[in-house]
């Protein structure tokens, strides 16, 4: 009598790491040897390929439009940028600039991540300011009393100058030592406006004033 012997194989959790693996040599190997190097089977491979946006694409075959954009905007733009703007995949434009044989120098590199950064901070900025919680962990706001404080100010009458951490004041302004004081405590300085300013401001702002029931006070 003879038993028939089972043997199983072990199978393989696929992790961020087999990611890495398959954008790096998808373009390069075959499935086999991919899988072969993960420990699954090419079914698996391939559905991950998929997953990940993957194809095989022959030089030959590739966008020419695309391959047109990367080599003029590899100097200025990162992979993903030039992912958004062609429709293709990240790791799908990494393959094109190698294969035409693209370098940039460090001072590229620098004035790309620069720039993504700012970019990434003013969005981030954007978002505090319509009350929004931030989608990184970067630092954009040093002092949110001091942000909330100045838009107070500002809202009160006083004039905010150029450098962000003057206030100015003009005759007739209802002022708020409080918050005046608060003020300099983080930094700000009142000063009274300048004549020419104020005589321009006042008569812009000049206007009846008005009782609280309505009627006019001369």
């Amino acid at each position: 009598m003879h038993t028939a012997i089972h043997t199983t194989t072990k199978r393989t959790l696929w992790t961020p790491d087999h990611d890495d693996i398959l954008k790096e040599r998808f373009h390069t190997d075959c499935l086999h040897d991919i899988a072969t190097h993960i420990g699954c089977t090419c079914s698996t491979v391939s559905s991950h390929a998929r997953r990940l946006g993957l194809r095989k694409i022959s030089p030959s075959g590739r966008n020419c439009d695309a391959r047109s954009f990367v080599l003029i905007e590899y100097p200025n733009l990162s992979y993903q940028e030039m992912a958004e703007r062609t429709g293709l995949h990240r790791e799908t434009i990494r393959i094109i600039a190698r294969e035409l044989g693209l370098e940039r120098t460090q001072k590229q590199l620098r004035e790309i991540r620069s720039r993504r950064r700012k970019e990434l901070i003013q969005k981030e900025r954007r978002r505090i300011i319509f009350g929004l919680d931030q989608k990184t962990n970067i630092k954009v706001v040093s002092n949110h009393q001091k942000i909330r404080l100045r838009g107070s100010l500002k809202r009160l009458g006083y004039i905010l100058g150029t450098d962000g951490h003057t206030f100015y004041y003009y005759p007739g302004l209802r002022r708020h030592p409080i918050k005046e004081s608060n003020g300099r405590a983080l930094g700000f300085t009142f000063l009274p406006l300048p004549t020419a300013c104020t005589e321009e401001t006042i008569h812009d702002s000049a206007s009846p004033a008005m009782s609280v029931n309505g009627q006019t006070i001369n």
